[in-house]
């Protein structure tokens, strides 16, 4: 079973492309979605070409992993909760 190592203070986000962000460098991604509504979480690369998106119920929490220099943002309303961690064995 993997454990999560937890290396950066969580974090709100805010809906919103010009809220993008790399949640501090992370390889690995936190998310808990407490938006009250589905939020559609999007992943670009570092020239801000799209990656792919997926949606996350609310009350959800789920793990990205995604390059460094990766942006992620989301549609939606309200915010979510995203911090930084890592796996280990």
């Amino acid at each position: 079973m993997a454990r999560i190592l937890v290396s950066a203070a969580e974090v709100d986000i805010t809906a919103g492309v010009a809220n993008s962000t790399t949640v501090d460098n992370a390889r690995f991604v936190r998310i808990y979605n407490n938006s009250g509504s589905v939020a559609t979480l999007y992943v670009h690369d570092a020239g801000y070409t799209g990656i792919g998106s997926v949606s996350i119920k609310d009350g959800a929490v789920e793990v990205i992993e995604k390059h460094q220099e990766d942006t992620i943002y989301f549609d939606g309303s309200g915010k979510i909760k995203a911090a930084r961690i890592g796996i280990t064995a």
